[in-house]
């Protein structure tokens, strides 16, 4: 293939796809201001200079050297991310909550006769039948590693009775209830997906945080599809005893959801609901 002169003029880590719009903004107007400076003393010269500036941001995507030092700098963030290519960057990280998110993707609905929330059947339908999928432990590494896009020579799992705890390359990387947990969390991770745009470029921690609202609404157990309750526990520790609210399968008592329970929560609903009551 035979390279032109203007080949070797191209830039293409900053044109085409490549092209960063902030910096290409910032130069055309650098170009505009100096060749109108220069078009005062001559005009034929300030048109010439503008053309070939506009030429060379179009070859090599900046006119002057160090433009992406400089839009960093000096543009506010909230129009570099208008502009920004990464989908991440796009995302309003504080306006992200796990049922906003599910209602988005359509995995959790009103239902109108109870009044709560619960999964959308086509969801769930998607949902159980990649669970049943899941139904060798031996591969819960390789199911994780999809799910981080990383290599599974880098998970590790360690045990603790019924729960366990991943590790990336040392590093703690998330913690389950149980196998039923797990497996609820990778096959809705994997119908979210497909459902919800930016799912994949959520950090990990709120795509976790997701899941876990998700897990919370689960009335069958992905591993033997026994009715899962919601009841409140006590648990003990070495130093102290606490309330949690757990979802259990009533059938083989894998522990799906469990978070702490304080009781000034359910003082304070308690109040709420009698003043709405007077």
């Amino acid at each position: 293939m035979n390279i032109t002169y203007l080949d070797r003029l191209r830039q293409p880590e900053y044109t085409g796809e490549n092209r960063c719009i902030p910096c290409t903004i910032t130069n055309v107007a650098i170009a505009a201001v100096a060749s109108t400076a220069v078009a005062v003393a001559s005009p034929p010269l300030g048109v010439g200079l503008f053309g070939a500036s506009l030429a060379a941001i179009y070859l090599r995507g900046y006119l002057v050297p160090g433009t992406p030092e400089l839009t960093k700098r000096y543009f506010p963030d909230w129009l570099l991310r208008k502009f920004d290519k990464d989908p991440r960057a796009r995302i309003d990280l504080d306006s992200i909550d796990a049922e906003s998110v599910l209602r988005e993707a359509g995995a959790i609905v009103d239902d109108e006769a109870t009044g709560d929330v619960v999964v959308a059947d086509d969801f769930e339908t998607a949902w159980y039948e990649r669970m049943a999928r899941m139904d060798d432990s031996e591969t819960d590494r390789d199911e994780l590693a999809a799910l981080l896009d990383v290599d599974a020579d880098r998970i590790a799992i360690s045990w603790h009775g019924d729960a366990f705890v991943a590790y990336l390359d040392s590093e703690w990387v998330g913690q389950w209830e149980s196998r039923a947990a797990f497996v609820a969390d990778i096959a809705a991770s994997e119908v979210l997906a497909t459902r919800y745009d930016d799912w994949e470029y959520l950090p990990m921690a709120y795509r976790s945080q997701i899941l876990g609202g998700l897990r919370l609404c689960i009335e069958r157990c992905p591993a033997c599809e026994g009715h899962v309750a919601l009841d409140q526990h006590v648990v003990s520790s070495c130093c102290r005893s606490y309330d949690v609210v757990a979802a259990t399968c009533n059938d083989c008592n894998a522990r799906l959801f469990e978070v702490e329970f304080y009781d000034s929560t359910l003082a304070d609903d308690e109040e709420e609901s009698a003043e709405a009551t007077v």
